[in-house]
């Protein structure tokens, strides 16, 4: 190992930072051994390692660790580099490389230094390593420093640089293909939580590692495990968004980016097409989930979701002779107008309430009718059997009238004439 030696002005300017890329607290008992735990990190550029903080430390709080990782040389940083790209390398062969470590802290600073393997990448391209506690079988394996050590620890001072040297022995049996990876510095900071507890964060910087073993390389990527739904929209008569997800798969053995069309067809000719962001890199065997929403789209039945992928050459990518086909892939669904429906019950509700509505009220209106034609009955047959009753009534009680006599007048008694010829009449 190399001696401290201070850093100069002309390296802080270098590409430095403090990126804090992986980051985790494990709880362990107040008393004990703080805990140590990682999860995957992202690997950067020295460039935005950099962009990521200041020079020579500036505005670093006493109690913080910033540092910078970046390619270096046996004397000093590599100003040409922003990552380790060492194009073709045949199996059975090594790379010797160096890498400067600077910390910017107020503060000496512990650090560890190994190379992983990278597990993908993000939709954005950057580089996914797998976390401190898995075992490398790529590049993590591959790659030693000093002595055949997998891994270097080392203390540097506050405002210090150090400059150590690396191995990459490549297997005689080493696939052929395209291998990524990242060469890490870590360093762990103890803290205590608010309940007292003892704690270590782990925090690392990755440069990316890049090469290519020759052999038979081919090319490919494949569209798969599309999932679909369907936004429908508050207006009845309104348009609503398909959202499609897939994985872009890279199937080869070499890496690929890939540009994207997404097209959703349906009844009476509906179309709608969109373009997700490209995808910058994907790595050999990895593959990204895309998400894309995909709009003006009226809910009327059955739709088809078509997905094609158009590969391509990511940058510092030696291209091969002929590219990946072009990938596609589709997957049904079925958008049904919710709320057209909704629409539709509430009226058919409103309607059905109408409609009993005046049922009732007609029912009532002769429930009304009725009832005053029965009382009118009633009112009539009661006026006419009070009336008999009445007449009745009147005819019994009432005195006879008396008869009106006229004076009787004497009357001579009739003479009667006797002839004997005829009877008396």
């Amino acid at each position: 190992m190399k001696m401290p030696r201070p850093h100069s002005r002309a390296r802080g300017r270098v590409w430095a930072g403090s990126a804090l890329l992986a980051t985790i607290a494990a709880a362990g008992a107040a008393v004990g051994p703080a805990a140590l735990a990682a999860p995957q990190s992202q690997a950067v550029t020295a460039r935005q390692a950099h962009q990521a903080g200041g020079e020579r430390g500036g505005g670093v709080r006493p109690g913080q660790v910033s540092w910078s990782v970046f390619p270096a040389t046996a004397t000093g940083p590599d100003r040409n580099r922003q990552l380790y790209d060492y194009g073709v390398v045949h199996a059975g062969a090594s790379v010797i490389d160096h890498v400067e470590i600077v910390n910017h802290s107020k503060q000496g600073a512990a650090f560890s230094l190994y190379a992983a393997d990278a597990i993908g990448t993000t939709p954005q391209g950057a580089l996914l390593l797998e976390s401190p506690g898995a075992k490398p079988i790529d590049i993590g394996a591959w790659t030693t420093f000093p002595g055949g050590a997998p891994q270097l620890s080392t203390v540097i001072p506050a405002g210090k640089a150090i400059i150590e040297q690396f191995t990459i022995s490549v297997p005689r049996l080493a696939t052929p293909g395209d291998h990524t990876g990242g060469l890490v510095a870590a360093v762990g900071i103890p803290r205590k939580t608010a309940k007292g507890l003892g704690v270590l964060e782990n925090y690392r910087i990755a440069v990316p590692i890049e090469f290519r073993v020759p052999g038979a390389l081919h090319a490919a990527v494949q569209v798969q495990s599309i999932s679909t739904g369907f936004s429908d929209p508050l207006n009845p008569f309104g348009t609503g968004s398909a959202t499609i997800s897939y994985s872009v798969a890279n199937t080869g053995n070499v890496r690929q980016s890939v540009t994207q069309a997404v097209t959703v067809t349906g009844p009476f000719g509906q179309k709608s097409t969109i373009r997700p962001p490209k995808l910058p890199l994907i790595l050999p065997g990895d593959s990204i989930r895309v998400t894309a929403a995909v709009p003006g789209l009226y809910p009327a039945g059955p739709m088809t979701a078509h997905v094609t992928v158009t590969p391509g050459w990511p940058p510092r990518t030696i291209a091969l002779p002929r590219t990946a086909p072009v990938a596609n892939n589709t997957a049904s669904l079925f958008a049904i107008p919710w709320s057209l429906i909704g629409v539709i019950l509430l009226l058919a509700a409103i309607g059905f309430g109408v409609w009993a509505m005046l049922r009732w009220r007609r029912r009532l209106h002769e429930a009304e009718i009725a009832a005053a034609a029965s009382k009118a009955s009633r009112d009539t047959e009661r006026r006419l059997l009070g009336s008999k009753s009445r007449s009745a009534n009147g005819n019994r009680d009432s005195p006879k009238p008396k008869a009106k006599t006229a004076p009787v007048e004497a009357a001579a008694p009739p003479s009667v004439t006797q002839d004997s010829g005829s009877p008396p009449e």
